[in-house]
């Protein structure tokens, strides 16, 4: 079976390929509900084609998928049986117009890539525009790694100390997890801002259990720690 859509980024980030045009069987759909429709087709378990897309609500339901499907034949009746009996053992025609589908997603992506390619050659603003996106999304991307990081460094020391209620006693300024708390993982050993109030409850074993504190000044520790750096490779062609 042809791997239909799972390769394809229609996400937010790239609207442009989700909404572009592409016609198959005669029908104009946006790439988006190509991909969608393949989707469908390829989970189900039946020989049927327009029944299935009907079904899903897709506009492709109307395309001529046989004249779609036949350039594909050939190829779809040499791949090897399933086993069962009659059409699913396989599912020649299902199988080439997914075929089919698959070459005209591959196409659409490849013009996008060029139209892409051709604005970036053409306008170093536009370039530029492009690379401060991605450096920002890069390192907003970065921060909020090293936050989840240390909440979850300090929720699971709070675990642990809750655990061993009563054991022991705790004076450590900063956040659980960090510093010299004694379930402070390596990497977070190092952090010994003092913690400032907060939503997070300190645990029983901890001179102020019961209140609130923040692992916010032990994260923007880590990031001073671990800064991130943009790294864009470049390559000379006119040399």
């Amino acid at each position: 079976m042809p791997r239909v859509g799972g390769e394809h980024n229609i996400a937010a980030a790239w609207p442009s390929l989700a909404a572009r045009l592409v016609e198959i069987g005669g029908v104009r759909v946006s790439y988006a509900e190509a991909v969608k429709s393949a989707a469908v087709l390829a989970g189900s378990r039946t020989s049927a084609i327009a029944p299935v897309l009907r079904a899903a609500g897709s506009p492709l339901a109307d395309c001529d998928y046989f004249a779609v499907a036949a350039p594909h034949l050939a190829a779809a009746r040499q791949l090897p049986k399933t086993g069962r009996i009659g059409a699913a053992g396989r599912h020649v025609t299902k199988i080439a117009f997914l075929a089919a589908v698959e070459q005209v997603l591959a196409a659409a992506l490849e013009a996008e890539l060029a139209g892409w390619a051709s604005a970036l050659a053409t306008d170093e603003r536009y370039a530029a525009a492009i690379a401060r996106d991605a450096v920002t999304i890069r390192q907003r991307a970065h921060a909020a790694g090293i936050r989840s990081a240390v909440r979850s460094a300090v929720a699971r020391a709070v675990a642990a100390c809750n655990a061993r209620r009563g054991e022991f006693t705790c004076s450590e300024a900063s956040a659980c997890g960090t510093g010299s708390c004694r379930f402070a993982a390596p990497p977070y050993a190092a952090l010994d801002a003092p913690a400032p109030p907060g939503r997070m409850i300190r645990p029983w074993n901890h001179a102020s259990r019961g209140e609130g504190f923040s692992a916010d000044a032990a994260a923007d520790q880590l990031a001073r720690l671990r800064p991130w750096r943009a790294g864009v490779p470049v390559a000379d062609c006119a040399a």
